[in-house]
């Protein structure tokens, strides 16, 4: 997950009729961004009747929040996990630390691994897919920027984050260019930076830019690696509480205990530095285009992709 829980609710019982849904975050409210319609709504205390409505009917509003993800399957710049893709790597420093030479390797090492272990499973379903990164053999993979605001969990530093992908994703990548170079079918970009955090993927949703783009913590795991490059792919969340219903990631849960996008750690919930134990399962190789169909996808339709 992007966010965890905001103990915001006159905020989040707003954004339920928000047509901007997740655009609007709390951080925007304290600068007083948010769009007008929400901004309108928690001026003139709408939210007490919405927050009324919503607390009788939470189990139900939970249930329709889920089992209808945003998905970027064939839209945004990382559209097919088929053929040829490319994933840039660009390194940020921040005001708290800089990347060295060595951490930069240890990073392509985990990357390396996490491409490695995603073109064997697509093998495992005779889908023929070939992830290019290594940018120590391909120098025009990769590249540098810095931020002049501190990144750490007391900071509300995402959406100024966001904001400098957004520029990034114009200014520093030559997407169409690279793809054209290297025949690819899709290309998305990759942000290190090398602080702690919790890892995410901007995925395109039909909406914002289509230049897919993801950003990783220092000290993740591979598995970490291919459960985020894969959501640019397509693949969606299958643990609890995320994208679907209980009902769904209780039948993952059970039937693929391994699967990457339900955990990302191996069995006794330990995660490993050099290799990836878990699988992907049927579902989302359908998510990702390998196969066409699957059992799951009849026995719940709410994981036909979009």
């Amino acid at each position: 997950m992007k966010y965890g829980p905001k103990p915001r609710t006159f905020i989040l019982f707003i954004k339920v009729i928000c047509k901007r849904m997740k655009k609007c975050r709390w951080s925007e409210f304290l600068k007083s961004k948010a769009c007008a319609f929400c901004h309108t709504a928690a001026s003139q205390g709408l939210a007490v009747w919405l927050a009324m409505a919503v607390l009788v009917s939470a189990g139900l509003q939970e249930e329709e929040a889920l089992g209808n993800p945003r998905s970027s399957y064939g839209l945004g710049s990382a559209g097919y996990l088929k053929e040829t893709n490319l994933l840039y790597s660009l390194y940020v420093d921040t005001p708290e630390s800089q990347w060295t030479d060595a951490d930069k390797e240890q990073t392509l090492s985990s990357l390396l691994l996490a491409a490695d272990y995603i073109e064997e499973q697509a093998a495992g379903y005779r889908c023929e897919t070939q992830l290019i990164c290594d940018w120590q053999e391909n120098p025009e993979l990769t590249g540098n920027a810095t931020v002049d605001f501190a990144i750490s969990d007391e900071e509300d530093f995402v959406d100024r984050l966001d904001e400098e992908i957004a520029l990034w994703v114009k200014e520093k990548v030559d997407f169409s260019g690279l793809r054209k170079s290297y025949n690819a079918k899709g290309i998305a970009l990759l942000v290190f930076v090398n602080n702690p955090g919790t890892s995410y993927a901007i995925v395109f949703d039909g909406v914002d830019n289509p230049k897919e783009s993801l950003i990783l913590f220092r000290e993740e795991p591979p598995s970490v690696y291919a459960h985020e490059i894969l959501h640019l792919f397509g693949a969606h969340d299958l643990y609890r509480d995320a994208e679907y219903t209980r009902e769904v990631t209780d039948f993952v849960g059970t039937t693929y205990p391994l699967e990457i996008m339900f955990t990302v750690a191996g069995e006794k919930g330990v995660t490993y530095t050099d290799k990836i134990v878990n699988e992907v399962s049927p579902i989302t190789a359908y998510h990702l285009g390998w196969i066409n169909d699957a059992e799951e996808i009849e026995l719940f339709p709410q994981l036909k992709r979009r």
